[in-house]
């Protein structure tokens, strides 16, 4: 399909920022991974396709595709390896660096009146100096790939001290676009060392990573630019159907239009712009039990009965709209005497990044959500702009219930696909909490991280890594000239959690130093889900011999996710590591048809795996508190390193790597 006569002058890699996930599936091919999604609201896999034939996980792979552009910046069409007139090759550079980076404490982006809630970002592996510290790296080097259905470059080649890492692979498509294929979920110690804390764990290393994706490409033997891309190889993706409420591109978008990388939306859709919030406010139901009890079927903001008056935009329902406006947290508001609407009954009722200031008595105000802006979370400056004006009644009231968006790439115009793909592997990651996060954490919202619209500035070969010292502050981490100026191989990565398992493990729900119910507020339910509709309880809700009754209450029952871990909740962590595969994945099914009141779609938790019984395994330090007692888990974190960084890391892992 072409869009022009016009001949190419220039191409670009879409998406801009692709993502990839981990998995355990040794499965070869396809079998083994499926592709990640081209559209925003493409379909989840058939139930049971995110996992193999043994159980273990599939891994996501990110697919990256040419397009071509006249000289008057139009998309004249996909470019693919299947003409014999065109080459391309392409070249990708993944790298792990989290163990050589700095311990996360908190988003180091925080307005200057609150810097003193920011503890001081000291390295990990503090006691690995010098040349030595080129270990904690984990930097196979580029690889490239050509053809159709070409695979076999891998990215295998490097250690972790004496620790193989295998970061993943490259293969193209029988196109001749790329496909890139993350780690293993293979985290280690080199020193045989238990995890401690959530987010820095001396001695370790995981398998997630992030790099630039490049193409060389030639038509008819003439060389064309290309803009490049860059992938990021995060966790997996446990609730693969639903979003949260800010996602990723939701936060970059706003943050461009701010920026003015990109224009702003002349006007306020319902359909496109507010019905989202809504229902992915419901959706969540799915995935932790205190979303279920406030938005969840039957209540008064279930989306699916309250669209219609929702989009209403008469002066007679302006006093339910800005009712249902004054349910945000909004950190700039100036609608109160107060100032900022910050309470703890706002929503979205999620963790914020600062949520550490809820228990830093030096930063406290009589209102604890007062504190530090971000203390919990609040929807984009733009979503936020939105719901103003909806409530307003400024806004096209386009309600279009019946509206079936495109269920793959084919089905959206070829001048839309750029963008389709854009959204699509951004709309499926967090931006909420930063603590430090899902996918990505908070760079992402720093302008000088870009070269333009979702592009990711790259550090040019000639310059060197830049030291920052001993201690990583906010100031050195802003810099015009800090880390964030620009980036190469590992660069977004290294500032997440090590390894990724046990920041998943911590990032739950209902922590009750600053809890509004048992299960709020949270922290990625839409990722990592705290409350679910198990399997058992959804064959009591499809069983017609069953009483009514039973049915309504199995159908309103949540178990806890993490109940298949089973041990003291402390050393929940170090389960995850070796375990992550055996949790469930909430998948949709059908619902009942001969019960009122229960919807036809509904998502239920797969059963989970087993764990078998490790005779071996440590006892969980009766010594440390409880992650749910208090706010361990991820307030007050722990240290992850001991004495002396561990002998050194037992000397280095007793041998050099070559």
């Amino acid at each position: 399909m072409t869009n022009s006569t016009q001949p190419i002058v220039r191409a670009a890699i879409y998406p801009p920022i692709g993502v990839a996930r981990i998995g355990n599936s040794q499965e070869p091919g396809e079998a083994g991974y499926f592709i990640g999604p081209e559209v925003p609201d493409q379909p989840a896999l058939p139930q049971g396709d995110y996992k193999d034939a043994v159980g273990a996980l599939r891994r996501q792979a990110a697919r990256f595709r040419i397009y071509g552009y006249d000289a008057n910046n139009q998309v004249v069409r996909e470019i693919t390896a299947t003409d014999a007139n065109t080459q391309i090759e392409w070249t990708v550079h993944l790298a792990n660096k989290k163990a050589a980076w700095y311990n996360f404490e908190m988003a180091l982006d925080q307005p200057a009146k609150y810097e003193t809630a920011v503890p001081p970002s000291t390295r990990r592996n503090v006691l690995i100096q010098d040349r030595e510290r080129a270990q904690l790296v984990i930097d196979p080097g580029a690889r490239s790939i050509a053809g159709l259905g070409a695979s076999g470059a891998k990215f295998d080649t490097d250690k972790f001290f004496t620790l193989p890492v295998d970061l993943g692979e490259l293969r193209t498509d029988d196109q001749g676009r790329l496909v890139v294929l993350g780690g293993l979920g293979v985290s280690q110690s080199i020193v045989n060392q238990p995890p401690q804390t959530f987010a820095n764990n001396d001695g370790w290393h995981d398998d997630t990573s992030d790099g630039p994706v490049d193409a060389t490409l030639t038509i008819n033997r003439e060389a064309i630019p290309v803009e490049g891309a860059w992938v990021v190889v995060g966790p997996p993706n446990y609730a693969p159907a639903l979003k949260t409420v800010r996602t990723m591109y939701d936060l970059i978008y706003g943050c461009m239009v701010e920026w003015q990388m990109i224009d702003a939306p002349a006007s306020v859709s319902f359909q496109k712009h507010i019905r989202p919030i809504f229902e992915r406010l419901s959706g969540l139901q799915w995935v932790n039990q205190g979303f279920s009890a406030y938005f969840g079927t039957g209540t008064a903001f279930d989306a699916s009965q309250i669209l219609v008056r929702l989009a209403d935009a008469s002066a007679g329902n302006s006093e339910y709209r800005q009712h249902v406006y004054a349910q945000f947290r909004n950190p700039s508001s100036t609608a109160s005497p107060l100032g900022p609407q910050l309470g703890k009954e706002l929503w979205p009722p999620f963790y914020g990044d600062t949520l550490d200031s809820l228990t830093t008595p030096s930063v406290q105000t009589p209102d604890p959500s007062l504190t530090v802006p971000q203390g919990l979370a609040s929807l984009s400056t733009l979503q936020l702009t939105w719901l103003q004006e909806w409530a307003a009644g400024n806004f096209i009231s386009d309600l279009d219930l019946a509206a079936t968006p495109p269920s793959s790439l084919e089905q959206v115009p070829l001048a839309e696909q750029p963008l389709a793909l854009t959204e699509a592997a951004l709309e499926h990651c967090l931006a909420d909490a930063f603590h430090p996060g899902c996918e990505l954490t908070w760079p992402m919202r720093i302008q000088s991280l870009y070269s333009g619209p979702f592009r990711i500035r790259r550090r040019t070969s000639d310059l060197p890594e830049l030291d920052c010292g001993a201690v990583l502050t906010p100031a050195k981490a802003l810099s015009a000239i800090g880390p964030l100026s620009a980036s190469g191989p590992g660069d977004l990565s290294r500032w997440m959690a090590v390894p990724w398992q046990t920041d998943t493990a911590s990032c739950l729900s209902g922590y009750s130093f600053f809890s509004t119910s048992p299960s709020l507020p949270t922290f990625w339910p839409a990722r990592v889900p705290n409350q679910v509709l198990s399997d058992e309880d959804y064959a009591t809700v499809m069983d017609p011999q069953a009483k009514p009754e039973d049915r309504r209450a199995a159908f309103y029952r949540r178990e806890n996710w993490f109940r298949v871990f089973k041990p003291d909740e402390y050393s929940q962590i170090e389960v995850m590591i070796k375990n992550f595969d055996k949790l469930g994945i909430v998948e949709e099914r059908s619902g009942p048809k001969d019960l009122e009141g229960v919807p036809a779609k509904v998502w239920v938790e797969s059963k989970p795996g087993q764990i078998p019984a490790d005779p071996n395994a440590p006892q969980a330090p009766q010594q440390k508190p409880s992650l749910r007692a208090t706010a361990s888990s991820k307030a007050a974190h722990g240290d992850g390193g001991h004495p002396q960084t561990f002998e050194k890391l037992r000397q280095l892992g007793k041998h050099r790597r070559s």
